[in-house]
């Protein structure tokens, strides 16, 4: 309240409101967005992890004078209770030498399908909302940069658990080995030895994203960063696309697919350097994986309604955090951005994407 007052009211922001603030209401943030039942533990399951194999169908285009492959896929793997898939030791480490990994096949066609049916499900029951880009303050409805509609997920989220029709609280995505299990459990660990050997800050659980994402025909999301300097996204570490499309899915029809962009940019491609890209076909059950900060990345325009979920695996929080968002607004800092990031350490189920719009 005291974050958005100042800011409101436009108030002079001296350089040591910055630390006072987050002392003096940091706690209180913390207190309020974490709530008994989402500080309730989860009991430990002896789950059994299947990797995933790197001999499965899809087309992956590399447009640098490099012709496409294809693979033979192995038997379905289907998320049970006790059976989950789980990426493999090379996948680990084609993530960290390469920067991404694709991953064809990491979910059964009946399980895509369910996941699938879920979306629709929940489209119907207005839970999805129009996508909008850009960061923290600047988050904006941009129809000639984005077509899409988006549903923030997350365990406990009333909002989801209370439509009946997609489950409640035993839907695809919260039943023992579903979605949630697959993802924020069992990938993140996987990740997490990955991100220490990367980096110093481990991940943080409690800050990981995980949302739907529609795009209708015609939909597209022109390149992006998913991780931008002196904003909240620059938590994420990973990113995350789970296709949940058709098994009927003609790329050449269809079209729709991920283009990942290797040619050191940012937004933008940097001026006299060749294109270089791979473009992903949106297979059901393809899971794609890359390093945020280091990745553009794109949706072309979609010929048929797509489907996939998106995430994020996201870094501990620091003090050089702060100290860069203060900086970015100069002087005493932008309040509201500031505000975000205090409040991002307690998002348990709301996600940093709830703040900044992606």
């Amino acid at each position: 309240t005291t974050l958005l007052r100042l800011h409101t009211k436009k108030m002079a922001k001296p350089a040591w409101l910055v630390p006072w603030l987050l002392l003096t209401h940091g706690v209180l943030v913390v207190t309020a967005f974490v709530t008994p039942q989402q500080q309730t533990t989860r009991p430990a399951k002896r789950d059994v992890a299947v990797p995933s194999s790197s001999f499965h169908r899809s087309i992956i285009r590399h447009h640098h004078g490099i012709t496409s492959t294809e693979r033979v896929a192995p038997l379905d793997m289907v998320a049970t209770s006790n059976i989950l898939p789980q990426i493999s030791p090379s996948d680990i480490s084609t993530l960290s030498n390469q920067g991404y990994v694709i991953i064809p096949n990491f979910l059964s066609q009946d399980v895509v399908d369910e996941l699938r049916q879920d979306i629709l499900t929940l489209r119907s029951n207005s839970a999805f909302k129009v996508a909008k880009i850009g960061q923290d303050s600047t988050n904006e409805l941009n129809t000639e940069i984005r077509i899409a509609e988006t549903c923030f997920l997350g365990r406990n989220r009333m909002e989801l658990t209370s439509i009946s029709s997609a489950g409640g609280a035993n839907s695809i995505r919260d039943r023992d080995g579903g979605l949630y299990d697959i993802v924020l459990d069992n990938l993140c660990n996987s990740l997490s030895e990955l991100s220490s050997t990367d980096s110093q800050t481990k991940l943080d659980k409690s800050l990981n994203e995980l949302l739907y994402a529609y795009y209708p025909q015609g939909g597209f999301y022109r390149r992006h960063r998913d991780a931008v300097p002196n904003s909240a996204s620059v938590l994420r570490k990973y990113s995350l696309l789970l296709y949940l499309n058709k098994k009927e899915w003609d790329p050449k029809v269809d079209a729709g697919q991920l283009r990942l962009h290797l040619d050191g940019g940012g937004d933008e491609c940097p001026p006299g350097v060749a294109p270089n890209y791979v473009d992903v076909d949106p297979l059901g059950g393809t899971l794609v994986l890359f390093k945020s900060e280091l990745i553009p990345h794109e949706v072309m325009n979609t010929n048929s309604e797509r489907f996939a979920l998106v995430g994020w695996y996201n870094r501990g929080i620091t003090a050089g955090d702060i100290g860069s968002l203060g900086e970015a607004g100069g002087g005493g800092g932008d309040i509201v951005r500031l505000g975000a990031m205090v409040t991002a350490m307690a998002l348990v189920t709301f996600g940093l994407a709830s703040i900044i719009g992606q």
